[in-house]
């Protein structure tokens, strides 16, 4: 989990230093890593490892992250070209 987290902080990270031609790409890669990270935290929970308040905490933030990626996917999409949800 640690590991996924710091991989969507370099994912981030590299988007902003992407040029305009991969920033797209370097997003939807973390818009799937997000993902990947809800579904991992609700198995932490459905295991018992976190309660269900700590699930909402962290799965709020991840949609938070969610959110603005979208956003930032909207705003480098070429005009005229609707996101098809595929890198």
């Amino acid at each position: 989990m640690d590991n996924r987290t710091l991989d969507a902080l370099e994912l981030a990270v590299r988007a902003i230093f992407s040029p305009p031609a991969r920033e797209r790409a370097v997003l939807e890669e973390l818009n799937l890593l997000l993902a990947q990270l809800r579904v991992l935290w609700w198995l932490c929970q459905e295991r018992g490892w976190i309660s269900r308040q700590q699930l909402v905490f962290v799965v709020g933030k991840i949609d938070e992250a969610g959110r603005m990626t979208g956003g930032w996917i909207k705003q480098v999409e070429p005009r005229g070209e609707p996101h098809s949800g595929k890198p």
